[in-house]
């Protein structure tokens, strides 16, 4: 592993991000937005402590994509060498479920494909959390162990750089000059740091009433017939949120119609289970016309398809879903509800 010093980090960043676009964080108040620039910019943007508000699938797996003209007329433009700084781990490790639904399903998605292949991602360890943040609780951890290309880890020195890819070493060489050796002590600091990240998130998660490591699968699957999810669906008022804001949700649609040439296009949108129709098929019925039935449908897939499929749930517990609800619907006290109904 290496190190970059505070002095130089600024440079380190520059260096690594040119010939690419470049997305960042700038803060707002008390929170951070994912933006789109030609470079890093000193003192507008940012490392940030914590997760962004915006879930970085939206930049490999966009929320509009046009797929082109039906009639095969007109190339779809390539997509840019990226690169992104300031990933934290509950995003990093939510791509492990679009890879599986966009890759490693058959036929795997070109545009996902392409994105993915030129987007460097540049994580870092959170030094701060939301207190809606839960990681701990859905076996995750608020730093980065796998997914990245180079992740970068506050010390008191600096940060310790280390690469996690073939792609993540070659772009370091652009920065040769800047890095030092990190050495023992220096490692001891960041592993400190995060072990005390990891205790703060985990007992913020207790406080908030979130079982810590529960069996959610099993107490999602015997909780099917349960009057909780008529309950919580009262507040539910269908609007997507929970879903277009989720860094694991990955359901879309194809939507064909007159594109900007005038000609006729396919475009991908995303799309949300809680949506009245997410679920209604061409001759009318719908098989989940009920919130209730959406909205369990919703923790199923997350806590009980995935761990199937996958051996993980697909939620790393950033909390967005929480922030976003406007009926007000906390996973946490869902699942809180689950496990003692179990």
């Amino acid at each position: 592993m290496q190190k970059v010093s505070n002095s130089r980090i600024d440079d380190f960043l520059k260096a690594i991000c040119a010939g690419r676009k470049v997305f960042a964080h700038e803060r707002d108040g008390n929170q951070y937005h994912m933006v789109k620039s030609g470079a890093w910019i000193p003192g507008t943007h940012t490392l940030a402590p914590y997760r962004a508000v915006e879930p970085l699938k939206s930049l490999v797996f966009k929320p509009r994509e046009s797929l082109g003209s039906l009639s095969g007329n007109g190339a779809v433009p390539a997509a840019d060498d990226s690169i992104v700084l300031g990933v934290k781990n509950c995003d990093l490790s939510a791509l492990k479920i679009h890879d599986y639904v966009f890759l490693k399903c058959d036929p795997p998605d070109p545009f996902y494909a392409e994105a993915r292949g030129k987007t460097i991602l540049v994580s870092c360890d959170c030094t701060d959390a939301r207190d809606v943040c839960f990681c701990p609780a859905v076996y995750q951890q608020p730093y980065p162990t796998e997914g990245f290309d180079i992740n970068l880890s506050e010390v008191s020195s600096g940060y310790v750089v280390e690469a996690g890819s073939d792609a993540g070493e070659k772009v370091l060489k652009n920065a040769a000059g800047l890095l030092e050796p990190a050495d023992g002590a220096v490692i001891e600091d960041r592993n400190k740091r995060r072990q005390l990240m990891m205790q703060k998130v985990s007992e913020q998660s207790g406080l908030a009433g979130m079982p810590c490591k529960a069996d959610f699968q099993k107490a999602i699957r015997k909780s099917e017939e349960s009057g909780l999810w008529g309950s919580f669906a009262e507040n539910c008022v269908e609007c997507g949120a929970c879903n277009l804001c989720c860094c694991t949700c990955h359901c879309f649609l194809l939507a064909d119609g007159v594109g900007s040439d005038k000609s006729v296009s396919r475009t991908k949108l995303w799309d949300a289970c809680l949506y009245r129709n997410f679920a209604r098929v061409a001759g009318g019925a719908n098989p989940r016309k009920h919130r209730a039935e959406r909205l369990y449908n919703r923790f199923d897939k997350k806590f009980n398809f995935f761990p199937g499929v996958l051996g993980s749930y697909a939620c790393d517990g950033c909390g967005r879903c929480i922030e976003a609800c406007a009926g007000k619907i906390d996973i946490r006290k869902v699942l809180r509800k689950a496990v003692d109904e179990l």
